[in-house]
């Protein structure tokens, strides 16, 4: 029993020291993502009888935990994006889900199998989990409060908000290229009529429509619940049952569910007769849940890396995740913003925070989930944890001064913009 307290008061007192982060890290300028890392070095350290990852988690837990947390991450992503952004806000993300997560996945992809020396398939799964940019780590550069969304063309923060919410679920048809070439055994006997019309057609397009169906029928419920019945719904815990309904309905439909609770979000977020507060409701207690599991998730990651993943990969596989946090995305980034009219700066900041993390770990482990004979299963692993690692500590640093200064700027919340409409 001994060490089940120990267990209870560890975690209690991880994510009572959550509570203050927030302000901590804002008083540091480092993101709280960097201060978690360090309470779960200083739990393995004193010994906290956590099953702490020896160094690699199982798969099958480790996609189920990560999954949980991305989805709650995309629903409260979705509720943040109101309707006050135009076409010409819309362009930016767009831009760098279609042309900067391509050309870093194919970046990834040729130094898997020219520098890293890879097999085709793990340099394949390498490219595809590395494509998401990560919609729980990167919270702090994203839309902070839903009600407060006064338009402005360019806000970093909406762009890369969108950026994450899109790309984590586009990601997942090269996830099912990586695995269908390994089931294969060659390139040559892979089906790519059925990658293309169903993984990566099909899949996407049921994801998108039945997120953006669930969402409107939900808002619409609860409208006509409280017009025609008196029953008004003012309770946080929806937004979490509309995620998991939400996801696995889609995937049981045979549809992408992580672009459908994105989806879901952002159309529930459009619903005119659901009230603002209520839209906020809904965000508070997603991101609530969100830093909950996020505190967990980092304190057993912190106990991977004292345990020796990092130890798995060379100093190729470190070079290889410096490259890809420092110069791949952030050069990926200002080529597909090239022809926006913003300043070099608000592009530079754009590129520069392509965060990677619990996505890339839950792409990973499905994979391997799916197909158990991928080649160089533990470096892959090893040099997804070096990306995570260096993307905490690198964009963790940097983020909150660069976000302060664009918000004295004019550049996030405030400058000639107009005020929210939201009901």
């Amino acid at each position: 029993m001994k060490d089940h307290y120990l267990i209870l008061a560890g975690l209690g007192l991880a994510t009572l020291v959550m509570a203050w982060l927030p302000a901590f890290s804002k008083k540091l300028r480092v993101s709280s993502p960097i201060l978690l890392l360090l309470v779960g070095f200083l739990l393995f350290w004193v010994d906290v009888p956590l099953s702490w990852p020896d160094p690699l988690w199982n798969d099958t837990w480790l996609m189920y935990f990560s999954e949980a947390i991305v989805i709650i991450s995309l629903m409260g992503a979705g509720l943040k994006i109101g309707a006050n952004y135009s076409w010409s806000s819309w362009k930016k993300p767009l831009m760098l889900v279609f042309l900067t997560m391509p050309l870093c996945m194919i970046s990834a992809f040729l130094l898997g199998q020219y520098f890293l020396v890879l097999s085709l398939p793990s340099s394949l799964l390498l490219a595809a989990v590395l494509a998401p940019t990560d919609p729980v780590l990167a919270a702090e550069v994203q839309l902070d409060d839903p009600m407060d969304e006064k338009e402005y063309e360019g806000n970093i923060r909406f762009t890369l908000t969108a950026e994450a919410g899109l790309n984590d679920g586009i990601a997942f048809p090269f996830s099912y290229l990586a695995v269908m070439v390994a089931q294969a055994g060659t390139w040559a006997a892979f089906n790519f009529t059925n990658w293309f019309w169903d993984k990566l057609l099909l899949k996407i397009i049921i994801g998108v429509v039945l997120g953006l169906l669930i969402g409107r029928l939900i808002g619409l419920l609860m409208d006509r619940l409280y017009k025609y019945a008196g029953v008004e719904t003012f309770v946080g815990f929806l937004a979490l049952s509309l995620t998991f309904a939400t996801y696995g309905i889609t995937e049981l439909l045979h549809g992408y569910g992580f672009l459908a609770v994105f989806f879901a979000g952002f159309s529930l977020r459009y619903y005119e007769n659901v009230s603002g507060d209520y839209k906020k409701k809904l965000h508070d207690f997603v991101t609530e849940m969100e830093h909950l599991l996020l505190v967990v998730w980092i304190i057993l990651f912190g106990g991977s890396i004292m345990n020796g993943i990092l130890m798995i990969t060379d100093w190729k596989g470190i070079l290889f995740a410096l490259i890809f946090v420092i110069v791949i995305r952030p050069l990926s980034g200002l080529i597909a913003l090239a022809a926006s009219k913003e300043k070099f700066k608000t592009k530079l900041a754009i590129s520069f925070f392509g965060i990677r993390g619990i996505g890339s770990v839950f792409y990973l482990s499905w994979a391997f989930v799916q197909f158990d004979h991928f080649a160089y299963k533990q470096e892959l692993y090893s040099i997804t944890a070096y990306i995570i690692l260096i993307s905490i500590i690198i964009h963790g640093v940097t983020a909150p001064t660069a976000i302060e200064h664009f918000r004295r700027k004019g550049s996030i919340t405030e400058g000639d913009r107009g005020s929210a409409t939201d009901t």
